[in-house]
């Protein structure tokens, strides 16, 4: 069963909220190829329910959080394999402001020997702002789909804006993997001016 028709299935059961899903990304193949270890690539973006969701992947890094009691700086490297650091980064395309708040989990299918990841993503500040990460294997080389999901933003907002992320957005990627090189991506949305 896909994952529409189980969305579909559990809304006719009345068991979680409607949920916004974008359109099946197109193939773009990358000339040439881009190495995660030497940077961040560009998996793709979308648009979905007044969202931008761009998708990016690069080398996996250390995350650094304050942990205990007194809060101390910890360092949390990535655990044995993670090769990749998985980054969403979800944005309001009226105000260009990065969407805060919101509870992300990344899946993803390899199409060459069935097997599949998926975690939740952590809120996170790097060089790029506020995003949200995951340090990840993957599954092997191969080509896969992924799907990203936002749940609605637990902040606050204005009359005007009440509607704004109420459900949760799905989006799906491409991308192809070849050792820590990405060959292929979606074809992604232009960047928000």
């Amino acid at each position: 069963m896909n994952i529409a028709t189980r969305i579909i299935a559990t809304l006719a059961c009345g068991l979680i909220a409607p949920v916004s899903l974008a359109a099946e990304p197109k193939v773009k193949l990358l000339s040439p190829a881009q190495d995660t270890a030497k940077g961040a690539v560009l998996i793709g973006r979308t648009l979905v329910d007044k969202m931008s969701i761009t998708l990016e992947i690069e080398g996996g890094e250390s995350m650094w959080m304050q942990m205990g009691k007194p809060p101390m700086w910890m360092e949390k490297k990535p655990a044995k394999g993670d090769l990749f650091h998985v980054e969403v980064k979800p944005v309001d395309p009226v105000s260009k402001t990065r969407i805060p708040y919101a509870e992300i989990t990344f899946s993803a299918i390899n199409n060459s020997n069935k097997k599949k990841v998926m975690g939740t993503l952590h809120p996170s500040w790097g060089g790029s702002g506020l995003h949200y990460a995951w340090n990840t294997p993957l599954a092997g080389d191969g080509v896969y789909d992924a799907t990203v999901t936002v749940g609605a933003p637990t902040f606050s907002r204005t009359e005007k804006n009440k509607d704004f992320w109420t459900k949760p957005v799905v989006t799906k990627f491409h991308f192809k993997v070849a050792g820590t090189t990405i060959v292929e991506v979606s074809e992604p949305l232009p960047e928000l001016q």
